[in-house]
């Protein structure tokens, strides 16, 4: 294991299976190399709502028409104090490729005449994937193997911003609201990087 950032360690296997997954979903993007993945600035801790560490994150490749990169989860996603808060994300869809370990999912979606459909304990276990549509709200509930687990997102086109949380009592969108202090939170977590 090499410690690369405050609570973030990768080792060989991990690279491996990183490096397999592009090499056949992405034959056309330049090959992740072992000193590229343990590089510290091409991740970022990413915070819960309270500061802590969630995951970490590697962009691999970001343009207007797609997305590349690389997460170690360490915690659930949840983001409603207590409560369910789905989101969706910025992207057209986007597919999950989980690598190693595994996570549950919490899905919502409104069906064609605006009724909430739910979809609750959803496992994913590597190797797999996940499509995810820009009109699925989610929660990731559980991580398998904190640390451990690992997934490759590769996500179509999007616009930044273009996301938000379904409110689960009248089926509205409600647009994405900052959290309180994240900057500060992340740079707590991201020492490396400054």
């Amino acid at each position: 294991m090499i410690t690369i950032a405050p609570g973030l360690s990768l080792d060989e296997d991990m690279y491996e299976l990183a490096a397999d997954a592009l090499a056949i979903r992405l034959p056309g993007l330049t090959p992740l190399t072992f000193d590229d993945f343990i590089t510290p600035s091409l991740w970022s801790n990413i915070p819960d709502e309270t500061g802590q560490l969630s995951k970490a994150e590697a962009v691999l490749l970001r343009s207007r028409q797609l997305t590349v990169k690389l997460n170690v989860w360490f915690r659930e996603d949840l983001r409603g104090a207590g409560a369910p808060a789905p989101h969706n994300h910025p992207w057209e869809s986007f597919t999950s490729y989980v690598l190693g370990g595994g996570y549950d999912e919490d899905r919502w979606h409104l069906d064609a005449v605006g009724n909430i459909v739910e979809t609750l304990g959803v496992e994913h276990h590597g190797p797999t994937a996940n499509l995810v549509g820009h009109d699925i709200y989610h929660e990731v509930t559980a991580v398998h193997e904190p640390g451990r687990t690992m997934s490759l997102m590769v996500c179509g086109s999007g616009r930044r911003g273009d996301w938000g949380y379904l409110d689960l009592v009248t089926g509205a969108h409600n647009p994405l609201q900052p959290v309180e202090n994240f900057a500060e939170m992340f740079a707590a977590l991201n020492p490396h990087r400054r």
